[in-house]
């Protein structure tokens, strides 16, 4: 029997195609703290995190949902881009962030103050340092950076996983229109 009579005794298949991609080399050690739901934050301190990305979509010329070869220095500047670096996020109410380019302060709604030169901190348009806002900032990178590098991508959807510690990741999936 063939797929097509299979496919119509047994009603209809649907055929996805995806890329995954998990390098040791997508990851990024930084520092942050939570700003938890009753403004409260923990203290500073930081992780090495590791970035896994999973793309679903049409395959393209080459029979290829994304060439790794494009696609992998896409993920690598984003993790490199967080790498070493304090991560701050800008849209948390209770945070004040001012900085003159030379160093960057954030006062935290309980008084706490942190200077720190402009050059290790890394300011985030996010609510928060958490696995999952830094999967959907990361998400959002790797759109902008396929829509330049791959502009023939048919990714459908695409999913970001950040884990901090083994065993423990936040993940953010988005559903696109190709």
């Amino acid at each position: 029997m063939t797929l097509t009579e299979t496919t119509l005794m047994n009603g209809t298949l649907t055929e996805t195609f995806a890329v995954r991609v998990y390098k040791q080399y997508f990851n990024f050690g930084s520092a942050h703290f939570l700003i938890f739901g009753d403004g409260s934050r923990e203290e500073l301190h930081g992780h090495n995190y590791k970035v896994e990305v999973l793309v679903e979509g049409d395959t393209i010329a080459g029979d290829l949902v994304l060439d790794f070869i494009q696609f992998k220095p896409i993920i690598k500047a984003i993790c490199d881009e967080l790498d070493h670096r304090t991560l701050l996020p800008l849209r948390n109410p209770n945070l004040e962030i001012k900085t003159d380019g030379v160093t960057v302060e954030a006062r935290h709604r309980d008084g706490s103050l942190f200077v720190l030169p402009a050059r290790d901190v890394k300011l985030l348009d996010i609510t928060n340092t958490s696995t999952e806002m830094l999967a959907q900032y990361i998400a959002k990178r790797v759109i902008e950076g396929v829509r330049v590098k791959i502009p023939d991508a048919r990714m459908k959807m695409l999913e970001i996983s950040v884990e901090e510690s083994p065993g423990q990741c936040g993940i953010y999936r988005l559903t696109l229109d190709s």
